[in-house]
């Protein structure tokens, strides 16, 4: 039997699969905006697109940097994502022009495809097994390494700190010695970028200029901490799923083996139905009203992610996946000035990291493949194949 809305705790249960997805159902039956627990704090969950939508856009009632000043400015630094206004957008620009288009389809031609080849070499060199393990939590550390031109051969660490650096609230301490050691790592670095600039993204951070003035060191290593504990977790988080509903959901596979330009429509699918950020919490600083209701002053927000990606006054038969239905926006990279700026990055990613595989592996059998699970970061812990038998 389900519990209570009211007694689920949405930031503390795994909440597995379509579980999760069952209760942003009961949620949004009980109206748009509904009272629920968050790691024991009473919260209000949005529940609806419309509702979801028109707070993020609102930046005037609900400033959408105030929650980063607590969640990730303590170990990550100051960045364009916990600012508002004029800072926010003077900051944002100088910090994102790599992550534009015809930056991002340079870098997926010349270095994530091969980059891909090489950690599938690795793996497959130590036998078929595990795609989490071996792909999924390799490829898009070394990924955001490589784009932003760090020392090649240090991605395992960078990893590390990436983990640790997420791990704040709950582990201040360690999150605290992650940043400095990501500090140490970049001192060398941005030192030899400022005198020597080359084609990265650490040259253009060090670089770029709006009015006169750029970014400092402290600045550009936060970004640096930003992309890594953000960027490079939540687009393997993705991947991790996208290749569960592509080896599971029946025939898929072998379609896209068969048809690859399906897979940019099989991408998006996947991230409407199990986005890697599940909630987005937010802070109604001031209070204010959306979708008719009215947030208390200092009210915990949690823009249900999840919730209005399957909500069915936007989306036909909401909780089948079909990557055939007509393209229409989904909220997975949130919306207004807190829009994800690598979030096509993140989807070229994606499909160029299936394509390796699909053009590679051939025909695989799944031996292992949990639910995704977590409440506000949805991943798999694991997913295990192994090559079907030659014919």
């Amino acid at each position: 039997m389900d519990r209570p809305l009211g007694e689920v705790d949405l930031g503390v249960d795994d909440h597995p699969g379509e579980e999760l997805h069952r209760i942003m159902h009961r949620a949004r039956n009980a109206g748009p905006i509904v009272p629920v627990r968050f790691m024991g704090t009473e919260a209000h969950l949005l529940t609806t697109f419309d509702a979801v939508r028109t707070f993020l856009s609102d930046d005037d009632q609900f400033p959408g940097g105030v929650i980063y000043r607590y969640s990730t400015r303590p170990s990550v630094g100051s960045t364009f994502i916990d600012l508002d206004g004029e800072d926010h957008h003077r900051v944002r620009r100088l910090a994102t022009p790599a992550f534009r288009s015809r930056a991002v389809r340079r870098f997926v031609d010349d270095e994530l495809t091969p980059l891909a080849d090489e950690v599938l070499d690795e793996m497959l060199a130590a036998g078929l097994d595990d795609l989490v393990e071996g792909y999924v939590r390799v490829l898009p550390f070394w990924s955001i390494s490589r784009k932003l031109g760090l020392p090649v051969g240090t991605e395992e660490r960078q990893r590390t700190w990436a983990l640790a650096l997420l791990s704040h609230p709950t582990d201040p301490e360690g999150a605290r010695r992650a940043a400095d050691a990501v500090t140490e790592f970049l001192l060398p670095t941005l030192a030899e970028r400022r005198a020597t600039p080359r084609d990265d993204v650490v040259s253009r951070l060090l670089t770029a200029e709006v009015d006169g003035a750029g970014l400092t060191d402290e600045q550009v290593a936060a970004h640096v901490r930003l992309l890594y504990a953000v960027g490079a977790t939540t687009t393997s988080d993705g991947l991790g799923t996208l290749l569960r509903r592509t080896l599971t959901e029946p025939g898929l596979w072998e379609r896209l083996r068969a048809d690859r330009s399906l897979l940019p429509a099989v991408v998006h699918e996947s991230l409407r139905t199990e986005p890697p950020v599940a909630l987005l919490p937010r802070l109604a600083v001031d209070g204010g009203e959306v979708a008719g209701v009215e947030l208390p002053p200092g009210a915990l927000v949690l823009c249900g992610i999840a919730a209005a990606n399957r909500d069915p006054a936007v989306f036909s038969d909401p909780d089948r996946f079909n990557p055939e239905r007509p393209e229409t926006e989904v909220l997975t990279f949130g919306f207004g000035s807190k829009f994800c700026p690598g979030s096509h990055l993140a989807r070229q990613q994606l499909a160029a990291a299936t394509d390796v595989l699909l053009e590679r592996l051939g025909g695989v059998r799944v031996v292992d493949a949990p639910e995704p699970t977590g409440p506000v970061l949805r991943r798999i812990e694991r997913l295990v194949v192994e090559p079907l038998p030659a014919t």
